[in-house]
């Protein structure tokens, strides 16, 4: 490190506090810059640790004090000021960079990607393999900074990165995993990327750092790769979908596991493409030990989770359906009559042909939040099977639905949008969505 220079940490939210945490012990010189204004704490933290800070990026005009930027994931790499970084060549990099100082020898290291489902399969991998006895932990994307493996004196047999688009962006071209998996790739983020190609494009540069990938054959080609491996739901032969089981065939033999709490469709997915990555590993674990598992996997919060209110009623809170292809999946995993709750930040998506899905299980389509009304007015000129309203809240909708709802009917959360424009997060929508129904209900 050249001492004079300095190191930027762009962006201080979690993965940014973790950056600065680690980094203050390797003693870089620091400069840290948000575009949001600091708190006091921040600010007394900063001077405790001779931290300069900025909440002004066009303050910075001299690159060559620069010696490597730190970008946090919702940083926009289009962005000016990383723009000129680039320009000056100042290395821009994020936490999946320190995935480099890990001994290799003793760990192997496995990335998974892709636009939906990530989050579940990267737990369920974690416990399977802590399940069968080694030691394993989830970091990245799923919410535990990757810096933790290393502020951290413990030793683990496999650490699971769940990679953002984001992420895979700026990996350093010496970050390698032993494992990649694509699990699929949709419209997303498009306020983020020039195209959806361009979206893709980011998805399957992780191929590039992988020694083996496994990749989805419907939605991801990957070329030029010795190891590439393309896995689709067909090649398992599935037999039965049932709410609380599924059976395939493998081999001629015919397998069944029970899941009575990872329900639908993307579900079954998940666990037969982590049992192609299992088999992969040559992790062997025998079929018996993986009917345990899954009998007693309860899943994610806010990813298609049954909430258990009245048993009149279905509540579904799949509040983690941040666009349009996981409110699909969601809709194709359920049978029976749906109250649809909808809305947001619809991100740039395109609409076209949803009103077909809606057609074949909507009995209300409950629309809210910042691009309601443009969801709306697509939806008026095409010919809908189902009502339609828009509505300032939850609670307004919930209030709606109850004048209206019959037994067995399903009151499903499932808004294809992302959250921001009136919640915290994706968790805040769905913990609002369950308290009011339960007030309600």
């Amino acid at each position: 490190m050249n001492s004079q220079k300095k190191t930027i940490v762009y962006g201080f939210g979690i993965t940014g506090q973790s950056i600065v945490s680690y980094l203050i012990k390797k003693n870089h010189k620091l400069l840290v810059i948000d575009n949001k204004k600091f708190s006091e704490d921040q600010k007394s933290l900063f001077k405790k640790n001779n931290i300069e800070y900025s909440e002004n990026e066009n303050e910075i005009t001299d690159f060559s004090i620069i010696e490597q930027c730190f970008v946090s994931p919702g940083v926009d790499l289009r962005k000016s000021f990383i723009q000129k970084c680039i320009k000056s060549n100042t290395p821009v990099r994020n936490d999946t960079f320190f995935l480099n100082q890990i001994d290799r020898k003793k760990t192997k290291i496995i990335g998974i990607t892709g636009t939906n489902g990530k989050t579940t399969f990267c737990s369920l991998l974690t416990s399977i393999l802590s399940f069968n006895d080694l030691k394993s932990i989830a970091v990245g994307n799923i919410g535990v900074p990757i810096l933790n493996l290393l502020m951290t004196p413990n030793e683990f047999d496999y650490i699971v990165v769940e990679l953002s688009s984001y992420q895979i962006e700026v990996l350093d071209k010496e970050t390698i995993f032993d494992y990649g998996v694509i699990l699929n790739i949709e419209p997303d983020h498009l306020d983020r990327y020039n195209s959806f190609i361009d979206y893709k494009n980011a998805k399957l540069k992780l191929a590039n750092h992988s020694k083996t990938i496994l990749y989805d054959k419907k939605s991801a080609i990957v070329n030029d790769h010795s190891k590439a491996i393309s896995i689709d739901l067909k090649d398992f032969h599935i037999e039965e979908i049932n709410t609380n089981f599924f059976i395939f065939k493998n081999q001629n033999k015919t397998f069944r596991i029970d899941t009575p709490y990872l329900k639908g469709i993307h579900n079954v997915k998940n666990i037969l493409y982590l049992l192609k990555l299992l088999e992969i590993m040559n992790c062997n674990i025998p079929f018996e030990k993986i009917r345990r598992f899954f009998k007693n996997q309860k899943g994610i919060p806010h990813r298609f989770e049954y909430i258990s209110i009245n048993k009149n009623y279905i509540f579904i809170n799949d509040s983690k359906a941040t666009n349009l292809a996981s409110s699909i999946s969601a809709l194709n995993s359920v049978n029976g009559k749906i109250h649809l709750l909808f809305g947001g930040d619809l991100k740039n998506q395109s609409l076209d042909g949803i009103e077909n899905f809606f057609n074949e299980k909507l009995i209300s389509l409950n629309l809210f939040g910042k691009d309601a009304m443009i969801i709306k007015d697509y939806l008026k000129n095409k010919k809908i099977k189902f009502d339609m309203k828009c509505f300032v809240s939850l609670e307004a909708i919930l209030v709606s639905i109850k004048q209206i709802i019959k037994k067995d009917e399903i009151i499903l959360l499932s808004p294809g949008c992302a959250s921001q424009d009136m919640f915290m997060n994706y968790q805040d929508r769905g913990n609002q969505f369950v308290e009011l129904c339960k007030n309600f209900f």
